[in-house]
């Protein structure tokens, strides 16, 4: 059986983190079984389109807020979190901006697809991703035409979003971007995707040293199906992405490779490749405990769960590009980094002034107003089992009581403010940042 440290670990992992009695409950039983419940999204609630997005009233920058909003509460509350953790992963790896896009339904789209396909057939979700007026118009395959082909797509299918950097050469972007000539957009309705014939160069072209007369599905095809080497090749590159994403950075080679086997075996099956990665002993290691720091995203989810709070109430939006990440404005098409790429000085102080926001919130909400009347050790442990902080470190419970010590001895007011700041110190402590 798991040990709780290892169910609470995976539920932060493959969600955004478990409560004293699901982990209580989890612990009790297989670990496969659990892992194959958090696969299991048959009960995921519905994800109709938000009202909001045809307002004619709103314009499009109040839209994304919205859904910005709508998606964060959705992390914080669905009863299958990992269909959105894994939505937040394919946001990151099949990147599109607003910014550029300007259609903030297009991005609930796509966003719905990463919903609904991002834990089935790889090729397949390469197939849709392609195809979704979000891409075509992020990536200019919009206006690419027979005579004047555009290689910004075609390059980066291949190099960020299946194969990897040096797995194909100029010649192939150069005949993939002739055979996605005509994918466009429908020309009265960009939210429609439309292909049209006569603007398709249907010449033949050398592919990957092969010779046809390829189309664009037909490229990824090649890449994901026929071609069994470059079919192996992205199978290792999205394993260890997605491994990256999960667990920690830079497995060896004898982990990724059996991983990437699998994945492999099962033509390129999210869910195997998931399941894998979750019953893998190196997942529960101790690099894989210390391996990762909460992205925003990720952080602020885990504060709404904890505090019982909502994304339209706290309007985290306003914080998140100081933090960097902003749902549906990744930086660039290489999506977000992990780790390091969010402590920065900016960054940091963006989340101890979410910190504190949240914490007048909480204040006024009773939010460990028990804690005056508790002693000193039993405060600091009522601090870390609201926001979930099942195995903290010591360092972090000698500095939480030496300070709320201090905090008690201080005269006059000062010494009221103990559950208040106390809300504000465990919010922002190392082990509430490790994912």
């Amino acid at each position: 059986m798991p040990t709780p440290a290892e169910i609470a670990h995976l539920l932060r992992r493959a969600g955004f983190g478990g409560t004293a009695a699901e982990i209580t409950t989890l612990a009790a039983q297989p670990l496969s079984q659990t892992v194959d419940q958090l696969l299991d999204f048959s009960g995921a609630p519905d994800d109709p389109q938000p009202a909001f997005l045809t307002d004619d009233s709103l314009g499009d920058w109040e839209r994304e807020y919205m859904l910005q909003q709508w998606w964060l509460d959705r992390m914080a509350t669905s009863s299958c979190p990992l269909q959105e953790k894994l939505a937040l992963f394919w946001h990151g790896h099949f990147a599109t901006q607003n910014e550029k896009v300007g259609d903030m339904m297009l991005m609930y789209r796509q966003n719905s697809l990463f919903r609904h396909s991002g834990a089935g057939n790889f090729r397949d979700l390469v197939h849709s991703m392609s195809l979704q007026p979000a891409m075509l118009i992020y990536l200019d395959n919009d206006p690419n035409v027979v005579g004047e082909p555009n290689e910004n797509f075609a390059r980066e299918l291949m190099e960020l979003f299946t194969l990897g950097v040096n797995q194909y050469t100029q010649f192939d972007v150069e005949a993939s971007a002739r055979a996605w000539t005509g994918f466009n957009t429908l020309d009265s309705d960009r939210e429609q995707y439309h292909f049209y014939a006569t603007r398709h160069d249907s010449g033949m072209k050398t592919f990957m040293g092969v010779t046809r007369n390829f189309d664009g599905p037909a490229i990824i095809d090649y890449i994901l199906s026929e071609n069994t080497v470059k079919k192996m090749t992205a199978a290792r590159f999205i394993a260890k992405k997605v491994w990256t994403f999960f667990a920690y950075s830079s497995p060896d080679s004898t982990l990724l490779d059996a991983i990437t086997q699998a994945f492999y075996d099962s033509d390129l099956d999210i869910t195997t490749l998931l399941r894998t990665i979750f019953l893998r002993s190196e997942f529960y290691s101790s690099t894989a405990n210390q391996g990762l720091v909460r992205s925003p995203v990720e952080w602020i989810v885990a504060l709404l769960r904890s505090l019982g709070m909502t994304a339209e109430d706290t309007n985290p939006q306003w914080w998140m590009s100081d933090m960097g990440q902003q749902l549906f404005e990744p930086p660039n098409v290489a999506g977000w980094k992990n780790n390091a790429y969010w402590i920065s000085t900016t960054a940091l102080w963006a989340r101890a002034n979410f910190a504190r926001y949240l914490t007048w919130l909480a204040n006024d909400a009773g939010f460990l107003n028990q804690v005056p009347g508790l002693s000193v050790t039993d405060g600091v442990q009522a601090a870390f089992d609201a926001f979930d902080i099942d195995s903290p470190a010591t360092a972090t419970r000698t500095h939480l009581q030496s300070w709320l010590t201090g905090q008690r001895a201080a005269p006059g007011q000062w010494a009221d403010w103990q559950f208040i700041n106390l809300i504000t110190l465990t919010m922002l402590s190392p082990d509430f940042n490790l994912a």
